[in-house]
């Protein structure tokens, strides 16, 4: 029997299929590159608005810190000129201390030497004065005895003296700031009201120790009492009254005051205890004042503050 041969055909591609095959991958490749391109363009774009926004924050935020340092500068320049001008104040205030430390020098020094050589004219009464440490120191006539609170012999008679001079003189240092009558015993340059401040009258004894039959304690009890009998005896009121009792400085308070040290203050040290006449004495102690405070003072304060003021406005 006749068989029909299979027929078998490859298939075939044509050049037209292959071309179409290609236009559509170029267009689909062309798309997409068009979408890139407008998506870039518009991140771009984006991204140019973004960057403007930020520099112009930076251009304002540096005015802003530019404004802040112009206005630390500013303050700066103010605190420079606030230093200067307080080294200036603090130059004069020292100027004006230093003057003051020497005007109350000087007139501790006047009265004390007033005090003595009155003492010496009128009372014929030989004094020591200390102008450095504003001492007075009384005579031998009145020191103590060993052991003892009583006065030597002439010794009330010696106060007497002290206290007539006392009230001539104090007086003129005495008082308020502001008194305008003065006695007519006060010269010109003694009148100096409201520059005492207190007269302390100090006891002192030697290093040789109490015996038990002692009435005082110990020594500094015995200077203490050294104190209060020359106080009671100076302020005594005589004849004529006096003075002394009622004087004030410029705070209304009581000019005379006590203090005893006992045989801690000597003026011949002793290592051993010994009756040291010397050691065995009455101080008077003057305290001075000024009775202005320096005028540049509260100008000090002042600029202080504004100085404060500045810094806390650097902050």
């Amino acid at each position: 029997m006749y068989q029909r041969r299979r027929e078998t055909r490859a298939p075939q591609y044509t050049a037209l299929d292959y071309s179409i095959s290609i236009s559509d991958v170029m267009s689909a490749l062309l798309y997409v590159f068009i979408v890139i391109l407008i998506i870039f363009s518009f991140n771009m774009k984006n991204t140019e608005t973004d960057f403007r926004k930020e520099y112009q924050q930076a251009a304002q935020e540096r005015e802003r810190l530019e404004k802040i340092n112009a206005e630390q500068e500013e303050k700066l320049e103010k605190l420079e000129a606030g230093v200067v001008e307080l080294r200036d104040l603090a130059a004069g205030l020292k100027q004006d201390v230093d003057l003051h430390l020497a005007k109350t020098a000087q007139l501790l020094f006047q009265l004390l030497h007033d005090l003595q050589n009155d003492l010496r004219d009128r009372e014929n009464l030989q004094v020591l004065i200390d102008p450095n440490l504003g001492i007075l120191r009384l005579p031998d006539e009145i020191l103590f005895p060993s052991g003892s609170a009583q006065f030597a012999a002439g010794g009330e008679e010696a106060l007497r003296k002290l206290a007539r001079v006392l009230e001539r003189h104090l007086p003129c240092y005495a008082g308020a700031v502001d008194a305008t009558v003065r006695p007519p015993f006060c010269e010109e340059r003694q009148w100096n009201p409201g520059t005492l401040d207190a007269i302390f009258i100090e006891g002192h004894t030697d290093n040789v120790p109490l015996g038990r039959s002692n009435i005082y304690i110990d020594n500094l009890h015995l200077s203490g009492m050294r104190a209060i009998q020359t106080f009671k005896t100076l302020l005594e009121p005589n004849e004529n009254g006096t003075l002394l009792g009622g004087l004030r400085n410029q705070k209304a308070q009581p000019v005379f005051g006590i203090s005893g040290y006992g045989e801690t203050r000597p003026i011949v040290d002793h290592p051993r205890p010994t009756a040291e006449k010397a050691n065995r004495r009455i101080d008077l102690r003057f305290l001075l004042v000024n009775p202005k405070p320096p005028p540049g003072i509260p100008k000090v304060f002042d600029q202080l503050d504004h100085l404060t003021d500045t810094l806390d406005g650097l902050k």
